[in-house]
């Protein structure tokens, strides 16, 4: 199956990708764009509730982050709830905890009703500290999840080997195997009358008189009522591109030699953060671990990122042997919240995204908002999660640093080209921006002795791309679009491929 990247996830070593292209008409009331976790749960709720929909997605159903998370179902977020009480108050801080736990509900229900085979697993979740700073963190934490009705008490074991100075125990937390569940949703809205159109890149798009136009890569024009980009950023230049910030964590699964009691997820409190959780299929059993985050196209050497991974795995861990290793990609809000619900200025055009470490919860807590809306109703959770929202005092310092992050892309990297005086200083299988003949590339060399060579410019905002060698990719630092080597568009907010030279 393909993902946008170079290594396959553990999930995706485990399905058979699908072309599907089954629509009989190009007017939709409703048309998603992105057919990840959210996409396709939000096409298959609204079939459910009498829109007719199409989904259309530009590569295969969970190409994305679907395809490459450690599929955790919490009812708790990276933004803490001691953070969210302060940020937003304490009464939108009780909605949002009641809406996660409705949340895990929702997918267990569909679990339940369309009989899916997924490894779905109900568990505890445990985190710890390290140090009394830590320590302090943790006793907020404990506090704050009190106060809004999380199920959680400190406990002085856990169920992993790993060395902590205090520890709590999170109940109601869930877990599953991410593209069987999508996979058995989007036959779900099929059999119930959806459209889809796999393979199918959005090229452009027009609101006009009421009506959406979408234009793909293969001549086709769609029109709708409305339209969600269910696709991490919403593409082109608009304020998403400040208060979104890319970011790429890094997993591994190993298969373990003996069983575990149950099935279990932990965290530290360091930053960026270590989590593992276990995973049974079949017989066999797994951990998967990850974390080592770093901001999309900051760092030259990714590779060293799987290295401190499998470190600390190799520290920590007995395991039999190594099954996947993969990156992934998620975007962090200004405010710690995710921006579900309508794009500002726009009447028809919805948006779902920032869901930081928490895709699988957000991303399906999108069906309990956008269908709502669409149908006229606003409750207190889209006014909470609305991406109109100001909260000048929660993102004012995100926002900042991501405008100074993205600048200083634009202006250092025009400059950062290596000098070289041939092409064949380029080893196989290495990529680098380059300057050659008095012209800047993106150069990349393939295992054949190939060259190929691209514009460095991506096409978004014109940021100078950078190579990303553990997903053999080009990553644009400023904003999180990135290409493959033939200047193929991965991820969004581009809409368009970095120029072939």
């Amino acid at each position: 199956m393909k993902r946008d990247g170079k290594n396959i996830s553990f999930w995706e070593s485990q399905v058979h990708k699908e072309v599907l292209q089954n629509y009989n008409e190009t007017h939709f009331e409703t048309i998603i764009v992105g057919a990840g976790i959210t996409g396709v749960t939000l096409a298959k709720e609204l079939q459910n509730r009498g829109h007719n929909c199409l989904l259309i997605e530009k590569e295969n159903p969970g190409f994305g982050t679907t395809g490459g998370t450690t599929a955790h179902i919490n009812n708790f977020f990276d933004s803490s709830y001691d953070e969210i009480i302060k940020n937003f108050g304490e009464e939108s801080a009780v909605l949002l905890a009641e809406a996660a736990k409705d949340t895990i509900r929702y997918i267990k229900q569909n679990i339940v009703h369309h009989h899916i085979s997924c490894d779905f697993n109900e568990c505890y979740y445990y985190l710890f500290s390290a140090d009394e700073k830590q320590s302090k963190k943790l006793d907020d934490i404990l506090e704050a999840h009190h106060k809004v009705g999380i199920d959680t008490e400190q406990t002085f074991s856990i169920p992993f080997p790993l060395e902590f100075k205090k520890a709590i125990e999170i109940k109601g937390q869930a877990q599953f195997h991410p593209l069987r569940y999508i996979n058995k949703l989007l036959k779900e809205y099929i059999k119930n009358g959806g459209a889809i159109a796999t393979e199918t890149q959005i090229k452009d798009f027009e609101n006009k008189d009421g009506i959406i136009t979408l234009k793909t890569d293969n001549d086709s024009v769609f029109t709708a009522k409305n339209l969600v980009w269910a696709t991490h950023i919403p593409p082109g230049n608009n304020r998403f591109s400040v208060l979104l910030a890319p970011y790429r964590s890094y997993a591994v699964t190993l298969r373990l030699a003996n069983p575990v009691k149950s099935m279990a997820q932990t965290a530290d409190l360091y930053d960026p953060y270590h989590y593992a959780r276990y995973h049974k299929s079949g017989n066999d059993y797994f951990l998967i671990v990850g974390g080592f985050d770093h901001k999309t196209g900051d760092e030259n050497d990714t590779e060293k990122h799987f290295e401190d991974l499998m470190k600390y795995v190799d520290d920590n861990f007995s395991y039999k042997e190594v099954v996947a290793k993969w990156s992934s990609q998620f975007y962090q809000s200004a405010d710690g919240l995710p921006y579900i619900g309508k794009m500002p200025g726009e009447n028809n055009i919805y948006i779902s995204t920032g869901f930081t470490g928490n895709g699988m919860t957000f991303g399906s807590m999108t069906s309990l908002i956008i269908p709502d809306l669409l149908e006229g109703k606003e409750t207190e959770l889209s006014k909470l999660l609305a991406p109109s929202r100001i909260k000048p005092l929660a993102s004012a310092r995100n926002v900042l640093d991501e405008v100074v992050n993205a600048s200083v892309h634009f202006v250092k990297d025009k400059f950062a080209a290596d000098k070289i005086d041939e092409l064949n200083e380029l080893n196989k299988g290495e990529g680098r921006i380059i300057k050659y003949d008095g012209k800047t590339y993106a150069a990349y060399r393939d295992e054949k002795s190939e060259i190929h060579l691209l514009s460095p410019v991506c096409p978004h905002t014109g940021c100078t791309v950078a190579w990303n060698p553990s997903e053999v990719s080009w990553d644009c630092p400023c904003h999180g679009s990135r290409f493959d080597i033939e200047g193929k568009l991965l991820n969004g907010p581009a809409m368009t491929d970095l120029s072939k030279i």
